[in-house]
């Protein structure tokens, strides 16, 4: 009896001193929120027309003022391209599938050609690649690859439209409507903050940013084509499109990397509806048609019954050839644009400061153990530094998990860790503990048997 007795005791007292402690209540994980500090600084929008910037990664962006929808050209093929690459994906190196060239591509090659619009040549029988199409379509900006591409995705061109209409609401598009796949109607239009969406989820495609970002291509037939983004490659620039009608004016998009402590941030801007440099007026604009004769007689210096002289005058009658200013060229139509566009791009860069979100060691909780009548406290802290790009203005959002910490504890114990966001750019800094949390004693456990730990964040 004694020995089962002292048995039974012993085995209690063993299950009192071994039992599990209690593990940390976690603090309530609701997302904490700070400001980025700084002045917003005065982004140069264009003087007429629109202007917007997107920093996609920080979800920052900013518009010039009301948009309303207007001819956008050319940026309409970036729609295009995003259709294509979302339909048929382009990995890695692929050049994807062959596609040929039909009678009806010719056909609306030579119906481009008699009004002037931006093409490559094309022959029946050959065959392009999606790749090479898309390298047309977007350095070239060639409006019968947009004609081809359409009708081999979707058959024909209302139903490419229609994909094209569907993808624009999907962003939030609103002041945005196709009604081709070119642009050169200009009852395709949009807004400068649309033409950014587009744009974002665009230059989000690998194969359509490694695309817009070279600055020459080679297609078959046409051979090298240029990128008509000549600021591409320079001052940080990788893409993204221009267009221009006389409808829609100067337009550009442009996308520049921004380096800030190491990391890239892609920075897109848009100025739409820009004015451009008078056109270019034709040397001669008269031509000489027949000659008009005019025949003058005069009475003789004798008077009455002599004989009268006669002259003949011939003037050589002219014509003014009339071309209508809409048909005539302007060298370079983006001369007042780019000033414009670069500006907004340089000062948007230049708003992006870094923000301290942690700094290493600094106090940012208590862990508390209640045993023996007190409050048993320790301390934790950040394990690291951290910042984040932000701009001014902007939300810093955190938020806090915390994990089991036992009494006894000791100082560098991992405790939990916090996230910092602005954007899709993010921080987690681990939490560790500053000290060892105290632990109670073996006497004291064995009449007790619990512990209760809290953790609470500094304020």
């Amino acid at each position: 009896m004694v020995v089962l007795v002292v048995g039974g005791a012993t085995w209690v007292a063993v299950q009192r001193i071994n039992s599990p402690l209690a593990s940390a209540v976690p603090h309530d994980p609701t997302a904490a929120a700070a400001v980025v500090p700084g002045t917003t600084p005065s982004l140069p929008w264009p003087a007429k027309g629109q202007g917007a910037v997107v920093v996609p990664s920080l979800g920052y962006a900013a518009q010039s003022g009301p948009e309303s929808p207007v001819p956008v050209a050319s940026l309409t093929k970036m729609t295009t391209a995003v259709v294509i690459l979302r339909d048929h994906p382009l990995p890695p190196g692929s050049d994807g599938p062959a596609i040929p060239v039909t009678s009806a591509d010719i056909a609306e090659y030579d119906s481009e050609l008699k009004n002037d619009e931006s093409s490559v040549a094309i022959q029946v029988g050959e065959t392009i690649t999606e790749r090479q199409m898309l390298e047309g379509l977007l350095l070239a900006s060639a409006n019968d690859l947009a004609y081809t591409l359409a009708t081999w995705d979707a058959g024909s061109l209302p139903a490419f439209v229609a994909k094209m209409n569907s993808l624009a609401a999907s962003l939030g598009a609103t002041n945005t409507h196709y009604v081709d796949a070119s642009g050169y109607d200009p009852d395709s239009v949009s807004a400068a903050a649309d033409v950014l969406k587009v744009a974002s989820a665009a230059m989000a495609i690998p194969a359509f940013a490694e695309i817009v970002a070279m600055p020459e291509a080679t297609i078959p037939l046409a051979g090298t084509v240029h990128n008509v983004v000549t600021e591409v490659g320079t001052n940080g620039v990788v893409g993204v499109k221009s267009g221009y009608t006389s409808e829609a004016g100067a337009c550009l998009v442009l996308a520049a990397d921004r380096v800030i402590g190491g990391r890239t941030l892609l920075v897109i801007e848009a100025v739409l509806g820009q004015p451009t440099p008078p056109p270019t007026i034709p040397k001669s604009t008269t031509t000489t048609t027949r000659p008009a004769t005019t025949t003058t007689t005069a009475p003789s210096a004798g008077g009455a019954g002599g004989s009268a002289s006669t002259t003949t005058t011939t003037v050589p009658a002219t014509t003014t050839t009339t071309v209508p200013v809409d048909d005539l060229p302007i060298a370079d139509p983006f001369k007042y644009t780019r000033p414009v566009a670069e500006a907004l791009l340089a000062a948007t860069q230049a708003g992006i400061s870094q923000v301290t979100v942690a700094t290493a060691g600094s106090t940012a909780g208590t862990v508390t153990a209640t045993w023996g009548g007190q409050v048993h406290a320790a301390t934790y802290v950040t394990a690291t530094g951290a910042w984040l790009p932000g701009w001014p203005g902007q939300t810093v959002v955190s938020k806090t998990a915390f994990r089991s910490v036992p009494p006894g504890s000791s100082a560098g114990t991992r405790v939990g860790s916090t996230i910092y966001a602005i954007g899709s750019q993010f921080q987690v800094v681990s939490l560790k503990l500053n000290e060892t949390v105290q632990e109670p004693s073996v006497w004291w456990r064995l009449r007790h048997g619990a512990v209760t730990v809290t953790t609470t964040p500094s304020s």
